[in-house]
């Protein structure tokens, strides 16, 4: 009989301790919330500075208006560029000056393999390319000029 009191007394005091540690856990921050609510995403805001990526041109595709660069860090990029995209580059360097001169896009024809960096910013879910600039210039011939 004195063992089965003990019994039922450890029994009884189980299920207290397991009632009062059944309080709830709360996920969200605030008090009084019921639901887990996750943190807004940030905000996209239009007049973010571009974005850079430097790495290797690997083509250009004119008909799709597209630049490939295989990032620093191995990862190959895809660019959209249109007629306002600027070139700086060390070919078309103007006579006399330090200063490159623009030069379209279509001039990168060839010059894969080159070391460029790529200015861009988020257009309707596609990356636009604003700007290039060719860093190391290899022509075909894989001749190498440092701008």
């Amino acid at each position: 009989m004195k063992r089965l009191l003990v019994y039922s007394l450890i029994c009884f005091l189980s299920g207290v301790l397991m009632i009062s540690c059944e309080s709830g856990v709360r996920a969200s921050r605030e008090e009084g919330s019921d639901t887990y609510q996750p943190r807004p995403a940030p905000a996209d805001d239009p007049d973010a500075t571009p974005k850079g990526v430097k790495g290797e041109l690997i083509s250009v595709d004119l008909k799709n208006n597209t630049v490939m660069v295989r990032a620093e860090n191995g990862m190959e990029q895809t660019f959209k560029f249109n007629d306002q995209t600027a070139v700086q580059g060390a070919e078309s360097a103007s006579a006399g000056t330090n200063q490159p001169a623009r030069m379209a896009v279509r001039n990168l024809l060839g010059k894969e393999g080159s070391e460029v960096t790529v200015m861009w910013k988020d257009e309707a879910g596609a990356k636009m390319a604003t700007a290039i600039n060719v860093d190391q210039l290899i022509s075909r011939k894989g001749s190498r000029r440092r701008r």
